[in-house]
């Protein structure tokens, strides 16, 4: 683990050669934890350090793609991540990484009720699959959203890494979901979330040493 950098052990066990993809929340900013926040807010210094460093123990795949939340502090991490790495990439923004993402289907309603139950009491409803409908989609549904659009653009790779930056409340039920993520003990922090690579003929999503097979549709199935 370098400053921090958690994720890095997920990376240093992806196999030689394996398209890979680190789907990660953006770097560190200044502001409340487990809080929602504004759209303008930016990382901070400590953010950009962070997120050069963890574009640094990227060296060894070949190739770099580069998507993002279309907000700002997420598409920084992006290109920071990338200037880390060695090259300057512009990354493609997406709404499916963003804060109003797909499986949101009411995101306005959605956010109103973060502020008023509080972000942690909003993921435990949302994995226990308590939240309307008509709302958000399922959490299941979510993560094969999000790990579909992974797998699409990773391919091709020959063995390079694709990295994908998003926001708190998208990436954490899902890994609590699937992957035993304990959101009580606060949302996926900065710079760090989950590890997707190729497997046979599908893939396999890791968290902490903990992995669960994805089809190469990107349909995952829970510990």
């Amino acid at each position: 683990m370098k400053d921090g950098l958690r994720i890095t052990s997920d990376i240093d066990a992806v196999p030689e050669g394996s398209n890979c993809a680190v789907i990660v929340r953006h770097a560190d900013r200044e502001g409340e934890l487990d809080q929602v926040v504004r759209n303008d807010e930016g990382v901070n210094d400590i953010g950009i350090r962070r997120a050069k460093l963890l574009g640094s123990t990227l060296g060894r795949f070949p190739d770099l793609r580069s998507f993002s939340s279309p907000i700002g502090r997420c598409v920084d991490t992006c290109v920071h991540i990338s200037i880390g790495y060695g090259k300057r990439v512009e990354p493609t923004c997406t709404e499916l990484l963003g804060m109003s993402a797909p499986f949101m289907i009411d995101p306005i309603r959605a956010y109103d009720l973060m502020r008023e139950i509080g972000l942690l009491e909003f993921v435990d409803r949302y994995v226990h699959d308590d939240l309307d409908k008509n709302m958000v989609l399922p959490c299941s549904e979510g993560m094969r959203m999000m790990l579909s659009y992974v797998i699409e653009n990773i391919k091709g790779l020959k063995g390079g890494i694709g990295v994908f930056v998003t926001h708190d409340m998208i990436i954490t039920p899902p890994m609590a979901y699937y992957l035993g993520y304990d959101f009580w003990k606060g949302l996926v922090p900065f710079l760090d979330g989950m590890v997707l690579y190729e497997k046979g003929d599908g893939y396999v999503a890791r968290y902490a040493g903990r992995e669960i097979p994805v089809s190469g549709e990107g349909v995952p199935r829970r510990l």
